[in-house]
């Protein structure tokens, strides 16, 4: 607030103490001495002679009606100081001066003619006529005070003519009855007397007297206006044209004067004040702010800015002016220019989010493709591991979430510009319930994080199951095998392990021997191997032992065995550490 004030003060000593007067939009009226009134429709008191303040009659004060009526019911207007051969007085009537002030229009007031004489230009029927200034002068409207009796809504026309033979048409002017209008007139006179016998009307709401407004074009404002002509249609009953008045406004183009700001350099965000010097004040002037971004080559008007004085916050350099305007005319002030340090911190990452390695790996980082200008500062919230002067961010040491960066210039404004990155740290954990399987059965289900992703083998010849890691052992290839597990997402991550199948299936345990040399069943050997403490035993038919071997990979021929039935026992320890023992028959054919 310590700011606005000292502003202002600034613009107050630069503008001079009238700086804060605010020009009204007023129009002065002046009202214009004029001849060519052909009627008298006014009673008024008696002022001279020896009934000086006495009654009268209507006829004896008037010289025709204001309205058309009959033989018996004539109506006229009555002064407030009218007496009827009653003694009766009017409650209201039209003031004994003859000043009239508008009651529709502020400032506006009409001199009617006098009492005692002819006081309306009146019109009957198909007719016209022509009320002549004593005194032509310019003016911006001619105001005419009139009202019409037994009227219609049949238009009038009125003419301005101008001192220099040039003239101004007003066609299609409707005047309303002087009884049961409904707009608003320049008076109610609130009475009226009757011409053939005297009686006095009393009325709250009427009659009426109404204003006709002749706007001028601004092209005429320099011209005198000389005279009005009147004008109407036979099927129209009696106007009274009873006087004009001529409203003066703007006349002449306004000053523009000279836009001043305080103070004229600012950073984004501060405020201005605006204000004028040697601009026009008097009259209906008017006030329009504009600004302009382009360097003045176009100009845009500020939303409420209608004031001497306003105050504006400019995000850029901006040049200022205002439009002074009096009804149709305008002038642009000189302009001011409020200097604003352009904002031009820029910054700028590759499209992300960004893939964060795990901890221990080796560093990655993601730098900006673009800040500018040089020598600026890189800031963020804790959590994001960030160089200040470069804006590289380590991306392994950092924490994953969503930060802004803010680049900042060391000026006088501060340029700053931010952006936004986001980190994901994607952490992938594989484990089975062995790291040896024999050749038999299932691995078991592992465990695995986050769901979602896909399991591979290598080499070739593991029955993986890709999507939920399970191992069919049985229909797998012996050997050590690295499996991995990678995550689904935007970031996904890996993890390994090393499994063994070891090549112990079950055996088979073959009950015929047929040592012929054909090839087929020529010795007893179970194709067992990845074992230990093996042991085969063969016993003939009385139980004594034939053979006895400890290699897996040798069997027993029965070479020096006849033909016939016999026993064998295979002992072993298989690759899951299990004591395996299978007692069985087998016949030597022969």
């Amino acid at each position: 607030m310590r700011t606005k004030i000292t502003q202002l003060a600034f613009l107050l000593a630069l503008l001079g103490p009238g700086a804060l007067r605010t020009a009204q939009a007023q129009t002065v009226y002046v009202p214009a001495t004029v001849t060519g009134y052909n009627a008298d429709v006014v009673a008024e008191g008696i002022t001279t002679g020896p009934n000086a303040g006495g009654p009268g009659t209507v006829a004896s004060q008037t010289t025709n009606t204001v309205d058309r009526g009959n033989s018996s019911v004539r109506w006229c207007f009555a002064t407030t100081n009218y007496q009827n051969p009653a003694g009766q007085r009017p409650t209201r009537g039209l003031p004994q001066s003859g000043l009239i002030t508008s009651i529709s229009t502020p400032g506006l007031t009409y001199q009617m003619g006098p009492f005692s004489g002819n006081n309306s230009l009146r019109i009957d029927g198909n007719g016209s006529g022509t009320l002549t200034l004593t005194n032509p002068q310019p003016c911006s409207e001619v105001m005419v005070l009139a009202t019409e009796g037994n009227g219609s809504s049949a238009p009038k026309s009125f003419t301005v003519f101008f001192t220099d033979g040039s003239r101004e048409d007003f066609p299609n002017i409707v005047v309303p009855d002087w009884f049961g209008g409904t707009i608003t007139p320049a008076i109610i006179v609130g009475s009226r007397v009757n011409r053939p016998d005297d009686v006095i009307d009393n009325q709250a709401n009427d009659p009426r007297i109404y204003e006709v407004r002749l706007s001028l074009p601004v092209t005429a404002y320099s011209k005198s206006v000389e005279r009005v002509f009147v004008s109407k249609q036979s099927t129209d009953p009696v106007l009274n044209v009873m006087g004009i008045s001529l409203g003066s406004n703007c006349l002449g183009v306004p000053t523009g004067g000279t836009a001043v700001a305080n103070p004229a350099s600012v950073c984004p965000g501060q405020q201005v004040v605006l204000g004028l010097t040697g601009a026009s004040a008097t009259g209906g002037i008017t006030y329009q702010w504009q600004a302009s971004t382009d360097g003045g080559t176009t100009y845009t008007n500020i939303g409420g800015a209608t004031s001497t004085f306003f105050t504006v916050t400019p995000s850029v350099t901006t040049r200022y002016r205002a439009v002074v305007t009096c009804r149709l005319q305008s002038s642009n002030s000189s302009a001011v220019t409020v200097t604003v340090p352009p904002t031009v911190a820029t910054v700028a990452y590759p499209a992300g989010p960004f893939c964060q390695g795990n901890a221990g790996g080796p560093v990655q980082t993601v730098t900006p493709t673009s800040f500018t200008p040089m020598g600026g500062t890189f800031t963020s919230a804790a959590g994001l591991v960030l160089n200040a002067a470069t804006g590289a961010v380590n991306l392994t040491a950092s924490t994953s979430g969503t930060y802004t960066v803010t680049y900042t210039i060391p000026n006088s404004c501060q340029a700053v510009a931010t952006t936004s990155i986001t980190l994901v740290r994607t952490v992938a954990a594989l484990a089975y319930p062995a790291s040896t399987y024999c050749r038999v059965g299932s691995s078991g289900a592992p465990t695995f994080q986050p769901a979602g992703g896909t399991f591979t083998a290598t080499p070739a010849g593991l029955a993986l199951n890709a999507s939920t890691g399970l191992i069919d052992v049985g229909n797998s290839t012996a050997g050590t095998y690295t499996v991995s597990y990678t995550s689904s997402g935007a970031c996904p991550a890996t993890a390994t392990t090393s499994l063994t199948v070891k090549s112990d299936a079950v055996p088979k345990f073959p009950n015929v021997l047929t040592p012929n040399g054909d090839g087929q069943n020529e010795e007893l050997k179970l194709s067992i191997s990845d074992v230990t403490g093996y042991r085969l035993r063969v016993f003939n038919r009385w139980g004594r032992k034939v053979y006895e071997g400890n290699d897996a990979a040798k069997g027993w021929k029965a070479e020096d065995n006849s033909a016939g039935m016999y026993y064998y026992q295979v002992e072993y320890t298989d690759c899951a550490g299990r004591r395996q023992e299978n007692k069985t028959w087998i016949e030597v054919v022969k």
